[in-house]
């Protein structure tokens, strides 16, 4: 069996190329490879966009014990956890689009994500007993919120929430926040793919940022992309998966199923303005498949681009195309 444990080539890549003096920081964080480009004249603002990426990786992530998110989880069938505003916030939103996307985006698939505990030394694939178990658990309508309490309860003994669809985008949005408190005027900051071009590139000229052929090896684009003050963000089946038997079993779960999505979409590409809509909508988008995805999408201010498995280019914002696709 063959486990991809983590992707660190990014799904999306910068392609501008600018004569201004630039200076870029590569670390691990949130189980990923963070990317921070910054004028070198802001250098030092580079610690800390880090230190506060650890920090909300402290706070929702679905693997530290001591994360909040893990606190939340382990008061399932107990009691309410109180939360600080913006995870609060973020665990809503989470909901939301979970009812929105009638559950194609769900947080409360804890239970199975960790069954299959991908882009781990536990990756696995689960018995069929066990993912049956785990899915009367991953009912995104139990979930109870208390606005006034700032509170999150999850009724079901074994609930979990896991923000690991969202939690990137989220990060991005944070990311934003922190520049424009320090007066930075341009950055491109890739948090595992998620990409957020802050300011323009150089001369005023709008970011060109790559998406990432799913059919290609290494950093091969099949398009740009222009964005200003925008994150580009991409799911794609290839970044995280197990293999046996030649079969592959990617990391984007299906709520109705608690397998891999059973979708004909290989890449989904959303770029919007708000990082934390665009992480959620991706996964929703590609889990949805081609004959939902552009309707869905459609109704968020945001461009998607999607890849079908036979190679078809699907952009919401124009031209449709084709990749080649390799031979089995």
């Amino acid at each position: 069996m063959r486990i991809l444990r983590l992707a660190i080539i990014p799904i999306i890549f910068v392609l501008a190329s600018c004569s201004q003096s630039w200076v870029t920081d590569s670390r691990i964080a949130m189980g990923t490879l963070v990317t921070v480009t910054l004028p070198e004249e802001s250098e030092d603002v580079a610690d800390d966009i880090f230190s506060l990426i650890y920090g909300i990786e402290r706070e929702i992530s679905f693997h530290l014990e001591d994360s909040l998110i893990s606190q939340v989880n382990s008061a399932s069938g107990i009691c309410p956890v109180a939360l600080p505003d913006d995870v609060y916030a973020l665990v809503k939103a989470s909901v939301e689009m979970a009812y929105q996307t009638e559950g194609a985006f769900n947080p409360a698939l804890g239970p199975v994500t960790a069954l299959w505990a991908m882009g781990t030394e536990e990756a696995r694939i689960p018995e069929k007993e066990e993912i049956a178990a785990a899915l009367p658990l991953t009912d995104y309508t139990a979930i109870e919120l208390s606005d006034e309490e700032r509170s999150v309860f999850l009724p079901l003994p074994g609930m979990a929430l896991d923000l690991g669809g969202v939690g990137k985008g989220y990060a991005a949005d944070k990311v934003r926040e922190l520049l424009q408190e320090r007066g930075v005027e341009s950055a491109i900051v890739n948090i595992g793919g998620n990409v957020l071009a802050y300011g323009n590139g150089e001369g005023g000229r709008d970011w060109k940022i790559g998406l990432r052929n799913p059919f290609g090896g290494g950093n091969s684009a099949f398009r740009s992309v222009e964005a200003v003050d925008a994150c580009v963000i991409t799911s794609g089946v290839y970044q995280r998966y197990i293999e046996k038997d030649g079969v592959r079993y990617h990391h984007i779960l299906s709520s109705r199923t608690g397998y891999p999505a059973d979708s004909d979409i290989v890449s989904a590409s959303i770029i919007s303005s708000s990082g934390t809509l665009g992480d959620m909508l991706s996964t929703a988008v590609l889990a949805s498949g081609s004959e939902k995805a552009m309707s869905l999408a459609s109704e968020y201010p945001v461009r998607c681009i999607i890849v079908l498995d036979d190679g078809s280019v699907f952009d919401s914002d124009g031209p449709d195309g084709k990749i080649a696709v390799p031979e089995k």
